[in-house]
């Protein structure tokens, strides 16, 4: 069977049916049919230029901030930044909390314990020197320049693509993960921009495990994580997060479309299974952080290139959508472009199966 994607069948795959409200070019391009209420935030300086893709490895020497490394001692972060401005001492750690950063590290009665016989082979102890690194001010860059302000597509194309973004819908932000052996680093996004670093020394080793992709069959195809958005996965019973409410529903007696904060969700209305899930605006990323407005070379550097390649040039701006697959084409991911830029993202099961 050959999985032929048309644009009408693009438009297929993320509209209602032909008696919802929303037509099927309002449904390919969600953001069209917002509230009012919904509009992309402002561009800030950090990314109103948009920096290279680096191609450099993440290695030990990126796992500093404004010249403070994990591992170094205490005495040598004095000598370089002065005096801290308070010492916290804990049960099992202690923090020197400087104007833009706070290190922490082990609490000395508790390093006895690390030459331990019965400790797990992969167990790591942090050590005498600086096991943690708190960052939230704007002096506090790391060796990519990046800090505080820099935007999140910035942070992609300077670190690569995450090992997991993972989303506090409460707080309305997300943690960017990236590791490196028994170290690792999280930026946390907020108001598309980077709010604060934590850089730590770990006890084993990253856990891949919470990779946001599958590359079991040669990175042919996205993994299930690929699909999922905002917590929701298709094909599940949909199951409202009790810490936000919808903006707006469309509906008919099939199927409904109920838009939350930078997302919505299509199901169908008698068994409320999740058919779709696409972004209206820049407050949602996908499971690898992209969002709308980003650059077609960071779509890229997070998926690779397509599996199919579609392209409408019957209207005055020519379309581009880069769609991709799950094992087995159940499930299809589709990125929309206008001149090189995301407009669309969306993910549904595949209407060809």
């Amino acid at each position: 069977m050959k999985y032929k994607l048309k644009a009408a069948l693009l438009a297929a795959a993320v509209s209602a049916c032909s008696v919802l409200s929303v037509s099927a070019a309002e449904a390919a391009h969600p953001a069209a049919v917002g509230t009012g209420t919904t509009a992309e935030l402002p561009l800030t300086g950090a990314e109103a230029l948009l920096l290279p893709i680096s191609d450099t490895p993440l290695s030990d020497s990126d796992f500093q901030v404004h010249g403070v490394s994990l591992g170094d001692s205490i005495s040598s972060v004095i000598h370089r930044k002065g005096l801290p401005e308070r010492t916290i001492h804990e049960n099992t750690r202690d923090s020197y909390v400087f104007k833009d950063l706070t290190v922490k590290r082990t609490a000395p009665f508790l390093l006895s314990y690390s030459g331990r016989a019965d400790l797990p082979k992969d167990f790591v102890f942090p050590g005498k020197g600086v096991s943690e690194i708190l960052a939230a001010g704007p002096a506090a860059v790391t060796p990519r320049n990046v800090g505080v302000g820099t935007g999140r597509e910035n942070l992609i194309r300077a670190y690569g693509r995450p090992l997991a973004v993972l989303w506090d819908g409460k707080g309305q932000s997300f943690d960017f993960r990236y590791g490196l052996g028994n170290r690792e680093m999280v930026f946390t996004v907020k108001g598309d921009q980077v709010s604060s670093i934590r850089m730590s020394l770990l006890t084993g080793p990253v856990n891949k495990e919470d990779l946001s992709y599958l590359d079991g069959e040669g990175n042919l195809f996205l993994g299930d994580k690929d699909f999922r958005m905002a917590g929701y996965e298709l094909g599940s019973t949909f199951k409202p997060h009790s810490f936000e409410e919808w903006e707006k529903k469309m509906a008919n007696p099939r199927e409904e479309i109920l838009y939350f904060p930078g997302y919505a969700v299509r199901l169908t209305v008698k068994s409320s299974i999740i058919s779709a899930l696409f972004l209206t605006d820049k407050r949602m990323v996908t499971s690898r952080g992209l969002t709308l407005g980003d650059d077609v070379s960071t779509v890229e550097l997070l998926y690779g290139k397509p599996h199919r390649l579609e392209m409408n040039v019957s209207g005055s701006e020519p379309k581009t959508s880069y769609i991709y697959f799950s094992k087995g084409k159940s499930n299809v991911l589709i990125i929309n472009f206008s001149k090189n830029k995301v407009e669309g993202i969306v993910s549904a099961m595949n209407p060809t199966k």
